[in-house]
Order: structure tokens, then C-alpha cells, then sequence
């Protein structure tokens, strides 16, 4: 978050004007993110931004500003989409469980594509063009029977709400050829999130160009659009390795010069962590300090309400990324948690401030001795799955605020729930 100010002084001066918990999100962070995942892909390769990583009004505008497409995950994230600009045919709408209202809201307002996921869903779809007098575009999600899996999440190869199993896709699609209000327009998978090597994506690409061979040849379909999924991987354990997203684009480039000859103007990829996670960190501070049966609790004035996600990652048998924080007697220096017992650190649980014994946001932490009322603590990576992921509702907490730092420093209050 290094910005013409110190990236101490930015924190010091956010906490000052708009108090604690908050979150910080960096505009230079997110742009050089952005820029690095853009660069890597081929020119030819769309790249929609999945909106659930970050709903933040402020954020998506962002980011569709740089020319990302919204990969839609409800209602509400399609009618925000389009409130901040993005034109309807810049969306897809995706997900297990849409509802008869929301397929029929986003029919009528104009979309893209509906990823249609199961066989009943096609007939919903289907129902509601027809009440409209519409004839509506779908993509068919497949739960691809991979071999290899790529993720810590896996939604493909496994039972799942995800998809159409491969083997019932031939079924899905004779039914979409037979309604007029239905117009196939091409396939996509996901094959999970937190992706960190290739090897999934080795198996499922040249899988996908397949199929899409596969139905271009049986079925004489004039299909358009393949959407080959994201999930790269973010670290937010020591020893992670980031995703080797340079190597992806080239396994990429060379598996569509291979299949040039099915003529696809509508290739694409999403992504919401990669773009967005390392561009936020979740401040609080320290409330109290105490010690029972042996072990220090420090509790801050946050909790998993506002960070469920890393929260519950933070608390498995990996060691989560250092956190930092900032003693209050010397605000103008950020430090770092040791990798290993030193002098002067001991081991803490940092809780939160619910009424619940689960409410531990990282456990195993090694904090300063004399880390005591009133410092402040960082946790990064929290520019994805943050606020909106939480239970944040939850004994009706006042709600963070999320701020922006612009590139020239100024600190910009886009708090939006």
C-alpha cells in the first residue's frame, strides 16, 4: 500500500478519520494485480471478474473500467452491475440455485448468457423466456470427470450441486435444440477455487475444446463461447507458492492455436481473488489483553463477522501469512510477526468481540510482549471474501468502513452496506 505517504502513516491517518475495524483496499495494489493477470492471458481471452470476491460498488466499477466483463452470482449482483454501467450484455449469470424470479428478472432486463448448471433449471429457463417472448443465450456448466484435481476447493470430478454431469450432457442439450426460446451458445466449467499448479487445467482445457468439436460435428451447432474457469490460487499460507499464471497463459495460447479451427470469438476466463485479495488489509484494534489457563487472548474490536473466510482458513493446520501490526506508543512503523519464537513474542489467540467461543480470528499468532490496549493489528489478503462473506449481522455490530487509498494517498470512504 506504498503510496507518496508511508504506508504507516496511511493506516494511522485512516483509523484516526474513520475509526476501527476497517478495511483498507490499495488502488495501486488492485491495478498492478489486475495488469498482471491481463498481461499473462492472451489478448484474445475475456476476463470477467467475479463479483462475489468484492461486491463493493466502488470496487466492480473499478475494475470493469479496466475492461473486465461481471461474472454474476445473484439478482442483486446483476442489478448492481448494471447500476454502476455495465452494459447486460457484459454479464453472466452463474450459480446452482437461481430462482424462477431472478432467471426471469435477468431475462427481461438483458444478459449475456444464463450458465445454466442442472436439467431443471433449463426447463425454468425455458418457462420464463417463453412467458417474456424472449429467446435467451445459455451456456452449459459441465462437471467435468477429471482425473486430476486442482484445487482446495474441488466443484468438478466429485458429487456436486455444480454442473451437468458429462454424461448427462447429450440429454441437456437435445433439450435446449428443441425449445425456440433457448440458443445454445457454447460450454463452461469451474473447477474450484485456490488453485496453486497447472495440472487441472492440462486435463479440463483440451477437455473443453473437445466437447465443443464434439457438439459442433453431431449436432451442427454454431456455437461461440467456451468459459475455461479461474480459481488461481492467492497465498495466505507461509510457504505457499503463488499461481503460475504466466505458465497458464501459455498452456492457454497454445491449446487455442490447436483448436483455431473451430472459430470460438468468445473465449474466456474469471477470477475474483487473484484480482482483488492482495489489495486489502483488515485493520482493528486491540481492546484487551488477558491470560487464562496459560494462554494469551488478545481480543480486538473486529471478529470473523467481518472475515469469516480467512478466518476458518486461518484456523486449519497451516501456518497462516504474518500478520503486522502497530504498537500505539510508535504509530509511524509497521512490524511484522516473526516466523519463529523470539525473544519478546509471545504466543496469542486474537479473538474478536462476539459472544462465541468460535470468534477466534487466528490462532498460534506471535505478538509483541507488550502488545497492549489501543494497538492496531493488520491482517492482509482481506481485499476478497471479506465483509460481505461474514455473518456481519451478527449482534448488530456497527459495520467496518471500507476505505480507499488512492495511488496519490487520499483516503476515500466507499462503504456501501
Amino acid at each position: 500500500m506504498e503510496t507518496i505517504m508511508r504506508e504507516a502513516d496511511t493506516v494511522s491517518e485512516a483509523l484516526k478519520r474513520f475509526g476501527s475495524p476497517l478495511f483498507l483496499y490499495s488502488e495501486r495494489q488492485l491495478e498492478d494485480d489486475y495488469a498482471r493477470i491481463r498481461s499473462a492471458l492472451p489478448e484474445q481471452v475475456g476476463l470477467y471478474y467475479s463479483m462475489k470476491a468484492n461486491p463493493n460498488p466502488s470496487i466492480c466499477k473499478m475494475i470493469h473500467q479496466y475492461g473486465s466483463p461481471i461474472e454474476v452470482a445473484s439478482i442483486g449482483e446483476y442489478h448492481r452491475a448494471v447500476s454502476i454501467g455495465v452494459p447486460a450484455e457484459q454479464i453472466v449469470f452463474t450459480g446452482p440455485g437461481k430462482s424462477r424470479e431472478e432467471i426471469h428478472a435477468c431475462i427481461e432486463g438483458g444478459i449475456f448468457c444464463i450458465n445454466a448448471e442442472s436439467l431443471q433449471e433449463l426447463r425454468v429457463i425455458q418457462e420464463e423466456a417463453a412467458r417474456l417472448g424472449k429467446k435467451v443465450p445459455v451456456t452449459l456448466r459441465i462437471n467435468l470427470m477429471t482425473t486430476r484435481q486442482g484445487s482446495r476447493m474441488a466443484s468438478v470430478g466429485i458429487p456436486t450441486q455444480f454442473g451437468i454431469d458429462e454424461e448427462q450432457l447429450d440429454d441437456a442439450v437435445e433439450y435446449v435444440i428443441g425449445q425456440s426460446e433457448l440458443k445454445l451458445i457454447g460450454l463452461h466449467t469451474y473447477q474450484g477455487t485456490q488453485n496453486f499448479h497447472l495440472d487441472y487445467y492440462r486435463e479440463s482445457i483440451p477437455r473443453m475444446f473437445a466437447w465443443i468439436r464434439r457438439l459442433k460435428e453431431v449436432h451442427a451447432l454454431p456455437l461461440t463461447t467456451v468459459g475455461l474457469g479461474g480459481g488461481f490460487g492467492v497465498p495466505y499460507f507461509r510457504g505457499d507458492d503463488p499461481f503460475p499464471i504466466d505458465d497458464f497463459g501459455q498452456l492457454l495460447s497454445e491449446e487455442i492455436s490447436k483448436n483455431e479451427d473451430l472459430c470460438l470469438p468468445h473465449i474466456f476466463v474469471e477470477s475474483g481473488r487473484y484480482i482483488t485479495s492482495r489489495m486489502g488489509n483488515y485493520v482493528t484494534r486491540v481492546l484487551y489483553t488477558k491470560q487464562s489457563h496459560g494462554k494469551k487472548f488478545v481480543i480486538v474490536d473486529g471478529g470473523t463477522h467481518h472475515r469469516a473466510f480467512s478466518s476458518v482458513m486461518g484456523r486449519s493446520f497451516k501456518t497462516p501469512l504474518p500478520n503486522r501490526y502497530m504498537l500505539h506508543d510508535s504509530e509511524h512503523e509497521i512490524m511484522e510477526e516473526p516466523a519463529e519464537s523470539t525473544n519478546g513474542f509471545v504466543p496469542a489467540q486474537i479473538v474478536g468481540k462476539l459472544c462465541t467461543p468460535t470468534d477466534v480470528i487466528q490462532s498460534s499468532v506471535l505478538l509483541p510482549e507488550n502488545i497492549t490496549m489501543g494497538d492496531a493489528i493488520l491482517f492482509p489478503n482481506s481485499g476478497a471474501y471479506g465483509l460481505s462473506c461474514g455473518n456481519m449481522h451478527f449482534l448488530s455490530h456497527t459495520l467496518p468502513k471500507e476505505i480507499w487509498v488512492a495511488k496519490n494517498g487520499a483516503l476515500h470512504d466507499i462503504s456501501w452496506l
